[in-house]
């Protein structure tokens, strides 16, 4: 699948992976490793979406159209108990490895804009994905204590499971609060992933729970694409 947009002067793209997308790893890695490799085994079933400005790659996100089985097989299904959300939806999108622009603030809606027009084509009932913070257990989770889903992932063994603490300040990731406005939940617990250096819960979006004010207003961004 490709798809070309130009939407309020960024063309914004999805693809399937290629050779083509190596600056797009590259923005990845940045992001995510401080410049070295982050390309893993789930890139090639993946499809690539892309923001590109004047001054070049502005964001990139990593997603999956998925069936039930495809969700229990996802990269987030590594480190979380997935079968209640199996169970629960049959068509997901699963997104993953978002990176910003920080200079952009309109990135996150526009984004999400984008992921709304492939959930529509794509029948899709929920939209999930980690959703990552740095460091070890920071004191933002516990931000989100009240957002937990009773109906969320249980805890997986092998991974290093964490208690959401009580309370908590700091910044909760731009992409993340945007889901939390439009009614996402996360899951009870965090995951520390070691590997990466941080520490992520599981964000779920059912597309039912989005306002339809909100679910109208995403549209309209996209109408003239």
């Amino acid at each position: 699948m490709h798809e070309d947009w130009n939407i309020g002067g960024w063309r914004v793209r999805l693809r399937p992976d290629s050779a083509e997308l190596a600056p797009a790893y590259a923005f990845r890695a940045a992001r995510f490793r401080s410049g070295a490799e982050d390309r893993d085994a789930f890139d090639a079933a993946a499809l690539h979406l892309t923001v590109e400005g004047a001054a070049g790659l502005a964001a990139y996100a990593r997603l999956f159209p998925q069936d039930g089985a495809e969700m229990a097989r996802g990269y987030s299904a590594q480190a979380y108990d997935v079968t209640p959300l199996v169970a629960r939806y049959r068509r997901a999108v699963e997104v993953g490895r978002v990176c910003l622009d920080d200079g952009a603030p309109d990135l996150p809606r526009l984004l999400l804009a984008v992921l709304a027009r492939l959930v529509d084509r794509w029948e899709a009932e929920l939209l999930w994905g980690c959703a990552s913070f740095p460091g070890r257990v920071p004191p933002a989770l516990g931000r989100l204590a009240d957002r937990a889903a009773p109906w969320g992932p249980g805890r997986r063994a092998g991974v290093e499971n964490a208690d959401l603490p009580a309370a908590g300040a700091g910044a909760i990731p731009p992409m993340l609060r945007l889901y939390l406005a439009f009614g996402a939940s996360v899951s009870g617990h965090a995951v520390v992933d070691r590997d990466l250096g941080t520490t992520h819960v599981l964000a779920m979006l059912p597309v039912r729970e989005i306002p339809v004010a909100r679910a109208r207003l995403l549209r309209g961004m996209l109408a003239a694409a």
